[in-house]
């Protein structure tokens, strides 16, 4: 009987820990939603980053100002840093429960890497990813190569005119 008793007990319990911040309108989590930045492509040649807009919502969807948001991008490999200094950054969220991270800078390593997010507000938690690359931008890499063709056949060219005239004044 006693065995019944304390299950039932520890039951209710449970249920009263789930149900009472409901009924009392707390909220029992918080969650990170990313709005822009991820799949991000930083510029290395321009020294560009993509923006990050992260939100942080309560478990009803409303937005939770003043939580601190820390972001941590990788030490080594591709990689940002913000506001030319850190590889860490922490911010508060506005009254919309929203950051907006600028003064990110790329590194001049090419390739993709993954920014962590980490929320706290009034002992709860919560984490996300953000998925980047660093590259250069299609078209400079075009342009780029061109530069490069249009001076060796300049040089080539170079090249042949002083030989003719060489030649020409041996004869």
């Amino acid at each position: 009987m006693a065995h019944r008793f304390l299950g039932l007990l520890a039951s209710s319990l449970s249920i009263l820990m789930v149900v009472s911040p409901l009924l009392n309108g707390q909220n029992s989590s918080i969650q990170i939603r990313v709005l822009s930045g991820e799949d991000g492509i930083n510029n290395i040649s321009k020294n560009v980053a993509a923006e990050m807009v992260i939100e942080v919502i309560d478990a009803t969807g409303k937005p939770v100002p003043d939580a601190k948001v820390t972001l941590r991008s990788p030490a080594t490999g591709p990689s940002v840093i913000f506001f030319g200094a850190s590889r860490t950054t922490t911010m508060s969220t506005d009254e919309m429960g929203r950051i907006r991270v600028d003064g990110v800078l790329p590194n001049t390593e090419v390739g993709a890497f993954q920014i962590d997010v980490e929320a706290e507000y009034s002992s709860m938690t919560a984490a996300a990813v953000i998925s980047q690359s660093n590259g250069v931008a299609a078209s400079e890499q075009k342009s780029k190569r061109t530069i490069g063709w249009r001076l060796i056949a300049a040089l080539a060219t170079a090249a042949v005119i002083a030989v003719v005239a060489a030649t020409l004044r041996g004869r």
